[in-house]
């Protein structure tokens, strides 16, 4: 396609699908200066040109009030642009009324987008280019890029794909024994920074009998310990009744062992990766807005777990204790600031909220969030409620017992997870 002529569209997706499936040459876009800033169109630019090779844009101002307008511009638009094709999509009102009288009167073809069912509306003249749209595949950084923020450097490091099996089976084990884990974790913590305030080595070797609560370790907490050395995440273990000695097998590990929240975002990245379901999965996301500006003026999001479920972003806060309104707050930013109104925002927490905390839940569901809680971590429905809320399971098989079997992933694992106390 030589040239696309698009109408601009708040939701910032809707901007972008047609043109990253047929990357045209050039993309010429009808905006009203009144009501949509030229920042945001060269944003749009920005994310399309990080994605399609040799591509340039033009912005066309228009009276959205004025028919004729419309159709003056549109008219110079098809006159000094050969080959044009028009997308209507997210148009409101006289506009593409204006695009559809100049187009047919010129024989150029005119398409839009029903993005729910995933197909090209042929309005006037576009049956050849029908078969040939696909909705692309999106990923964070491109829009990110369309909203004027960037990508940068993750608060927790992504695993490698050789540790999961290790990483989610001491997920079990951290789920089973909430208690026991803060425990260990804070102990971790308190020594590893005694120990090497520069976190560069792998050796621990600390005391274990301090007056100092947190440089305590129980037993129970120090069991946890000889399931980390049994699943390959330290090695050298000696735990005796004075001191505990080990070495963390790499670095990533030893991130991982001394924050406490991190193994239920390892859980839900490593389990949402290996479904095969979803695309760009990531984890611990940090978003810097304005980077390129005044540092000082920098505002930073950090989120736990994204991912794209087809076109629609989703958002994922991982609580390993029970959520609160905060939590809930800031989840409900991230459709506003970055996904649109197609995005989804999940919560997932070891808490027992249903039952616990049905306050929360009531909120979250006003707020448009929903809930992946102990209960279904437990059962091992991690997987099949994430399919739920994202409708990907329309039809709901029936007669299903009471009891149902644990699920595997597509490595044939269980995923299945206790999240006793």
């Amino acid at each position: 396609m030589k040239c696309l002529v698009k109408i601009y569209d708040t939701e910032q997706i809707n901007n972008l699908i047609s043109i990253l499936s047929f990357r045209p040459r050039k993309v010429i876009f009808l905006y009203d200066n009144r009501c949509t800033k030229v920042e945001n169109l060269s944003d749009i630019e920005s994310a399309c040109v990080e994605c399609v090779e040799d591509i340039s844009f033009e912005f066309v101002s228009i009276d959205t009030q004025s028919l004729d307008d419309i159709k003056s511009k549109c008219k110079r638009i098809i006159r000094y642009n050969k080959e044009c094709v028009f997308d209507i999509t997210g148009g409101e009102e006289l506009t593409p009324i204006g695009v559809y009288l100049s187009c047919i009167n010129g024989f150029i073809p005119v398409f839009k987008l029903d993005i729910d069912l995933k197909k090209l509306v042929n309005v006037y003249g576009c049956s050849e280019i029908s078969d040939e749209f696909v909705v692309p595949d999106l990923n964070l950084e491109t829009i990110m890029l369309s909203k004027g923020a960037q990508l940068s450097s993750c608060l927790h490091p992504t695993p490698e794909d050789t540790q999961f099996e290790f990483l989610l089976s001491f997920c079990q084990v951290v789920f089973s024994n909430i208690n026991s884990w803060k425990e260990l974790c804070s102990y971790v913590q308190n020594g590893t920074k005694s120990l090497d305030p520069e976190h560069k080595s792998l050796n621990f070797n600390y005391p274990r009998n301090s007056k100092e609560p947190k440089l305590k370790l129980s037993d129970e907490s120090g069991q946890l310990l000889v399931h980390a050395q049994k699943f390959k995440l330290i090695r050298n273990l000696e735990l005796s009744e004075n001191s505990v000695k080990f070495i963390f097998n790499n670095a990533n590990i030893k991130r991982y062992l001394t924050d406490f929240g991190s193994w239920l975002e390892l859980y839900c990245y490593i389990t949402l990766k290996e479904s095969g379901l979803f695309k760009d999965v990531k984890m611990s996301v940090r978003i810097e807005w304005n980077a390129e500006k005044d540092r000082r003026n920098e505002v930073v999001n950090e989120v736990d777990i994204t991912f794209f479920s087809g076109i629609t972003p989703v958002f994922v806060s991982c609580k390993l204790s029970d959520p609160t309104a905060e939590a809930l707050q800031e989840l409900s930013i991230y459709p506003s600031y970055f996904g649109g109104k197609r995005s989804k925002c999940i919560l997932v927490t070891t808490g027992n909220v249903r039952v616990d905390k049905p306050r929360v839940v009531l909120r979250a569901k006003e707020m448009g969030i929903h809930i992946i809680d102990k209960r279904d971590i437990g059962s091992g429905r991690f997987l099949e409620k994430m399919r739920q809320i994202l409708g990907l399971d329309k039809k709901a098989e029936k007669g299903k017992n009471s009891q149902e079997p644990s699920h595997k992933n597509s490595s044939g694992r269980q995923t299945n997870i206790g999240c006793g106390t």
